[in-house]
């Protein structure tokens, strides 16, 4: 044997390479072991102990409700419109009282009975725009709800609590913003998954999976987490990519081929920037960025779409952009012609300056909105995940005194669901481009927001989900039941 400081300098490095290709080997090893096992916990920041525990009465109409940060210096403080806040008393109350929190905060709200279930996925529900997980899955029909739940009549209580009921192990988010970027608002979906895991005791468990439903805007952010949205945009450091954790992937109100609403009507911007309604409080963005209004030539910059104007207090909507009306997937319609043989239309869409209004156009917008669109249908979601795909082709969407009135201009409106068109929200081809497998499209007559509320949606999500488990049917027979009566 050597004696120490006797060996040799040739043997040293000899010893000296072996250790490191054994410590190399035993790293791999390692990070193997901690993907078969799922412990890919997303942004290294991210703190998975909550800052805040609700529960109980505190956790209203949840079994639970946990207020979450990722400290990573990539989330920041978003602009929010003033109309554009958290209005909602309880979420006010789960963000610690913010009416404008940090966008590096969230919120997990717990199903009844989330923990127990015999259905062996649980189900993470993310809300659209301008919207709560309160609003969104509990209480849809109502905007403030602030009674018990067991008020609630049948067809008022949203999908939350009827998956819930029906066995499912029920979760949701609520973003900080709104209408925030949607880059944040994916990682904090693939940080709920890391929390629901640890809730439901599964860290080492190797097939745990999530289901996702998402509404509206919550596809977007859903969708760039089962992009692998870190090697699409490799700038932004906090992202994860996809960890094969979830099973299916439900879409509601989709625009799979994004939307172009803001560009297509002159109308639309005249609500946003005038007096039609009251000024400035209709809670959405500009397409142009000066109007004529009242006989004066005013700048609107304060209200754009496009982020590097005013205080970007919707620095969501340029990234859900898509041209459809260039590209001739939908091409200009009799809704948004004008006066002018419609010079101010083109100018909204294309970019220019008519007598009514200034644009920068629909791609500069795009291009601001980094072509999210366009990037995720060049990649596809992961081939591992199930698509099932839900839309509406009711295009009435106006309501006056909670009643919904057909407006003139909405019978010429292309089809779809009175936000997102058909040719956006039914489009899967690049999104299964990879091979993911679509287990359903169907089309209701259900406007943007009925699709969240009505039961018939219900059912065919509740068909698409629970044929892929092993469980028994006999063994929710009564909660099924109980939904097709009504």
């Amino acid at each position: 044997m050597f004696s120490r400081g006797s060996m040799g300098m040739g043997a040293k490095k000899g010893l000296f390479v072996d250790l490191i290709s054994k410590v190399r080997k035993a790293a791999i090893l390692m990070a193997v072991f901690a993907l078969s096992i799922g412990i890919s916990y997303g942004s290294e920041k991210f703190n998975s102990n909550p800052i805040t525990v609700f529960e109980g009465r505190d956790a209203a109409f949840w079994e639970r409700v946990e207020r979450l940060r990722d400290n990573h210096e990539g989330f920041v403080q978003e602009n929010f419109h003033p109309n554009g806040t958290q209005t909602n008393e309880k979420i006010k109350m789960w963000f610690g009282g913010n009416s404008t929190p940090h966008s590096g905060e969230f919120l997990l709200h717990c199903a009844k009975n989330y923990n127990g279930k015999n259905l062996n996925t649980p189900i993470l529900l993310i809300p659209g725009s301008c919207d709560n997980a309160n609003r969104g899955w509990i209480h849809p029909k109502k905007l403030d709800f602030d009674g018990n739940l067991s008020e609630l009549p049948d067809n008022e209580k949203g999908f939350a609590v009827w998956l819930s009921e029906m066995g499912y192990s029920v979760f949701a988010v609520t973003f900080a913003h709104p209408q925030g970027d949607n880059f944040m608002q994916s990682e904090h979906i693939a940080n709920a998954i890391t929390r629901i895991r640890i809730l439901l005791n599964r860290q080492n468990d190797p097939n745990f999976k999530v289901n996702l439903i998402a509404h509206s805007k919550g596809n977007m952010p859903a969708r760039l987490y089962l992009s692998d949205s870190k090697s699409l945009f490799p700038n932004k450091k906090y992202l994860t990519n996809f960890r094969h954790d979830v099973a299916s992937y439900i879409a509601i109100a989709s625009g799979f081929r994004g939307i172009d609403s803001p560009f297509r009507y002159y109308g639309y911007n005249l609500a946003v920037c005038g007096k039609l309604v009251e000024p400035r409080k209709l809670n959405a963005p500009s397409a142009a960025d000066k109007m004529l209004m009242y006989g004066l030539w005013n700048d609107y910059s304060d209200v754009s779409i496009n982020p590097d104007e005013g205080k970007n207090y919707f620095p969501g909507q340029c990234q859900l952009l898509y041209d459809l009306a260039g590209e001739g997937i939908l091409p200009l319609g009799v809704d948004s012609y004008t006066s002018d043989m419609n010079y101010t239309m083109n100018c909204l869409y294309f970019g220019g300056t008519s007598l009514f209004l200034h644009s920068r156009g629909i791609k500069t917008a795009i291009d601001l909105g980094e072509r999210m669109i366009y990037k995720l249908e060049e990649k596809g979601i992961d081939p591992s995940v199930n698509l099932g795909v839900i839309a509406g082709n009711s295009p009435f969407i106006t309501k006056i005194e909670g009643e919904t009135i057909p407006m003139p201009w909405e019978f010429f409106s292309p089809d779809g669901d009175g936000l997102v068109p058909i040719v956006s929200s039914t489009f899967t081809d690049n999104a299964l481009k990879r091979g993911a497998k679509l287990i359903g499209k169907k089309i209701f007559s259900l406007n943007h927001l009925e699709l969240t509320q009505e039961k018939k949606v219900l059912k065919a999500i509740d068909e698409w989900l629970f044929n892929r488990t092993d469980i028994p049917e006999q063994a929710y027979i009564d909660a099924r039941a109980e939904i097709s009566s009504n």
